[in-house]
């Protein structure tokens, strides 16, 4: 039992250093913390029309990937993500695991990959869709954007845990923060 334990602890921080280094290839390391701060400061200001900029946005590796790249790591993102809420929602193995020794005072979850998987897999999405090079991509992008936020926006509605909730902020500001963003008639028709 505490073979398994500590080998499910190893790719759980595996998963957590893909998902970094995804986002700091495609973007920039740092940039997502960045934005993240800068969402919140905003949202701290009670400002509707801020506007946060990503000094870094250019720097990463995004412009030379093609769609299709960014596709598949938006794929793998987004099945971190989904096993990860499943693991989170599934209480009953959380205590059994708990119970048995694993990850000490409380409970054990994976809130960070879950949440920092979907940041990434948003950003994706959200700067793909702002692309102006990639508007042979944007119907798909459009379709996928439409169904990560759905169904994200559907999970956490579902959430009863303060903490669980609490970890979503970044995910929430992120998110609120693109759509207000977005000023093109074909969005406001499809949001």
């Amino acid at each position: 039992h505490l073979l398994l334990m500590k080998k499910s602890a190893k790719l759980n921080l595996q998963q957590l250093e893909l998902i970094q280094t995804i986002d700091n290839i495609v973007f920039f390391p740092a940039t997502s913390k960045k934005e993240d701060a800068e969402n919140l400061a905003a949202a701290q200001r009670d400002a509707v029309d801020f506007d946060v900029r990503v000094d870094t946005q250019d720097q990463g590796m995004y412009r030379f990937l093609t769609s299709q790249q960014l596709f598949k790591l938006l794929d793998c993102l987004l099945e971190s993500h989904r096993f990860a809420k499943a693991f989170n929602s599934n209480n009953e193995q959380r205590t059994a695991l708990w119970k048995a020794g694993f990850k000490g005072k409380s409970k054990p979850n994976l809130l960070k990959q879950e949440t920092s998987s979907l940041a990434c897999g948003l950003r994706i999405l959200f700067r793909m869709y702002m692309d102006e090079s990639r508007i042979s991509a944007w119907e798909e992008v459009q379709q996928r954007l439409l169904n990560v936020c759905s169904e994200a926006l559907s999970y956490f509605l579902t959430l009863t845990s303060e903490s669980h909730r609490e970890a979503w902020t970044n995910l929430l500001l992120l998110f609120l923060t693109k759509v207000l963003k977005i000023s093109d008639n074909r969005t406001k028709r499809t949001l």
